[in-house]
């Protein structure tokens, strides 16, 4: 077969487009005027996000059934590279909604010219704790909530006959030494709340010491959570039995088993729990405000709070009803580490070179 030439589409497209006109004409001429209206294509609003986001269950369902618009998921790698990418093309964005913005980068990402204000309605589901404060408030609304935390493996400290640590500060005695691993501050998102609530805990002049003294007892620290939990906790097959990962780590352990775990292998050491809120807003200079408006006024609906646990495996911020995983094996500090998105703002880098000069 000759191979299509430009020239010979070219002549192609002329003649399809001359058969179509003479049919047409045939039709106007014999005096039909039933011919079917052409297809109205179904909206989209695409939502830029973290490549670990998964939509809840009947969510993309649901929001058609409302709307009649279809949601696209842009993937753009970790949150920080998303928000990198998103603050490039401020302005001209490749999507109408970004999601996975967290309490690290939130301040940032209200003070660049990156966001649409939201209705105030779209806000009257969350609690107050939840809310940003100051200039941002109106610009992300909080979609769910999370605990970075230490897993222990229980199973592997009973074999060895090992207390388990119940205490931050027991992660630096000789008991506990070489047995943790956590993820880097510097390219994961656990590894910079663990950093952040450091500085909560031991504050701007003691943070550095704790760190100073979790290296000296042979903390390993790896890239990423996907590394760190994967690859050297023991539940996984590695050789470290502490490992810097979430509070809802243990339920999902169970649900991803397949029917091969009814109990979580892991627990939750609460003293060592950091707060995390991630956020959604809409991308200024979106072709759909009025659809992307809606997109975050459905991502606080029933629906996708209600979704969230058992698909990204993070608390809904609303009064959803949680799943029965989460109510047996995700517990909830009672007061975990948090510092304000401004005082993180402002510290945000200085920690960061800080603990490179530590660390690296």
């Amino acid at each position: 077969m000759l191979p299509c030439t430009r020239s010979s589409r070219i002549a192609s497209t002329r003649l399809l487009v001359a058969i179509v006109a003479c049919g047409v004409a045939l039709v106007t001429a014999c005096g039909e005027d039933d011919s079917a209206a052409p297809a109205v294509a179904t909206p989209v609003v695409r939502l830029l996000t973290h490549d670990s986001f998964v939509l809840p269950d009947g969510a993309a369902e649901e929001f058609r059934e409302r709307t009649g618009a279809e949601i696209e998921v842009i993937a753009a790698g970790d949150s920080g590279t998303m928000l990198a990418g998103a603050l490039l093309s401020a302005g001209s964005p490749e999507a109408d909604v970004i999601f996975g913005i967290d309490d690290a980068s939130a301040a940032k990402a209200a003070a660049a010219d990156l966001l649409e204000p939201l209705a105030d309605s779209s806000l009257s589901a969350v609690p107050e704790r939840y809310l940003l404060a100051g200039d941002g408030a109106d610009l992300l609304a909080p979609i769910d909530s999370g605990d970075v935390c230490m897993n222990i493996d229980s199973a592997w400290f009973a074999e060895h006959g090992v207390a388990e640590p119940q205490r931050l500060d027991q992660l630096t005695e000789a008991t506990w030494k070489d047995l943790t691993v956590v993820s880097s501050p510097v390219t994961s998102s656990p590894g910079l709340a663990f950093l952040i609530g450091m500085v909560d805990r031991y504050g701007e002049d003691g943070w550095g010491d704790y760190w100073a003294r979790l290296r000296d007892n042979g903390v390993r620290v790896r890239p990423s959570w996907d590394d760190a939990y994967y690859n050297d906790y023991t539940v996984s097959g590695g050789d470290r039995p502490i490992v810097l990962s979430y509070a809802s780590s243990p339920p999902a352990e169970v649900v991803f088993s397949e029917g091969t775990r009814t109990e979580p292998a892991s627990t939750v050491m609460l003293d060592s729990c950091t707060a995390q809120v991630e956020y959604a807003g809409i991308l200024s200079g979106t072709p759909e405000p009025e659809l992307a408006a809606e997109l975050v006024a459905f991502m606080l609906s029933d629906t996708w709070q209600g979704g969230l646990p058992l698909s990204n495996f993070v608390f809904p911020v609303t009064a959803a009803a949680l799943p029965e995983e989460f109510v047996k094996w995700a517990p909830r500090p009672q007061d975990p580490m948090s510092l304000d998105p401004g005082t993180i703002a402002e510290g945000r880098d200085r920690w960061i070179e800080s603990w490179r000069e530590l660390m690296e």
